[in-house]
């Protein structure tokens, strides 16, 4: 009997290995239109015992499924983790985008970065007060 996630997905996705067919081939050259040469012996590499032998259709599809199983903001729950991994909500990201923060070039002069500053100096001061340090910096 198959596992079935919450998002209805069948959780048991076979191998490569297993769904391998013989005589599938995963790519198609077009005819040659320029003279065959044949390689050097010692350049070419042996065939790989039991590698699977898959359609690129079948490739595909194998992969896209397993993607369906990752984590994603869009697609339900999304579990925390490290410091690398923390959730953005996208109203902050759609924010941090606008044209007077996201093309704020780092040598402007001070007289054209005061509202990005201000609201830095605001963040600064907001997070001293909620942690109880003196100061902090971003």
């Amino acid at each position: 009997m198959s596992a079935i996630s919450s998002k209805g997905l069948i959780l048991d996705e076979k191998l490569l290995f297993e769904r391998s067919i013989a005589g599938r081939c995963g790519y198609d050259l077009p005819v040659l239109d320029v003279p065959a040469v044949e390689p050097d012996a010692e350049l070419l590499r042996d065939g790989i015992d039991g590698f699977p032998e898959l359609s690129e259709i079948d490739v595909v599809r194998h992969y896209t499924r397993l993607s369906t199983w990752n984590y994603g903001v869009d697609t339900g729950f999304y579990p925390l983790g490290s410091c690398t991994m923390k959730y953005n909500p996208k109203v902050n990201e759609q924010l941090a985008r606008l044209p007077g923060f996201a093309h704020l070039h780092p040598a402007v002069p001070d007289r054209l970065a005061q509202g990005a500053l201000r609201l830095m100096y605001d963040l600064q001061q907001a997070l001293c007060e909620i942690s109880g340090f003196p100061a902090l910096t971003l």
